[in-house]
């Protein structure tokens, strides 16, 4: 958790935030754990805060082919609003005693700009399906299999 107390910003001021978040990947993402590095200003816009900030980390994940480990730089920017508790809209953070946790922003936008399917490479070949071999490193000796129900579509692309 990342706590700001309210009062100490006034009204159309903003103070700088410049702090490294760990962040523990949920159950279901195949990455690791990571810090991300976030830089930027939490401002009183009058009845609501504005979180504007950069965060950059160093993403390791499986590819999404061949499931060999990938690093990766992530940078992304965060745009969030926080208001009072009854005064939330859906897309505002809630914060209620005049303490914001900035901690739920940076971890939403973190997991918003993750890639669906990290890759290795953009022409990664992937994994036999029969064998299983990484087939980056060279072909298998599996048979190709052609399911029965299809051979008559392969005669239109036959010469």
């Amino acid at each position: 958790m990342i706590k700001y107390d309210t009062r100490k910003i006034r009204p159309n001021e903003s103070i700088s935030i410049d702090t490294t978040v760990d962040i523990a990947m949920p159950r279901g993402f195949d990455a690791a754990d990571t810090a991300v590095a976030v830089v930027g200003s939490l401002k009183n816009a009058g009845g609501r805060f504005v979180l504007d900030a950069r965060a950059d980390c160093l993403l390791v994940s499986a590819c999404s082919r061949c499931l060999v480990p990938v690093e990766y730089r992530l940078s992304f920017h965060i745009d969030e609003n926080f208001v009072e508790e009854d005064e939330a809209a859906d897309e505002d953070i809630e914060f209620s005693d005049h303490v914001i946790d900035i901690y739920p922003a940076i971890f939403r936008n973190f997991l918003l700009n993750i890639p669906m399917k990290p890759l290795c490479a953009e022409d990664c070949a992937g994994l036999c399906p029969g064998c299983g071999k990484d087939l980056n490193q060279g072909d298998c000796d599996c048979a190709e299999e052609v399911n029965e129900q299809f051979s008559k579509l392969l005669q239109f692309f036959s010469d």
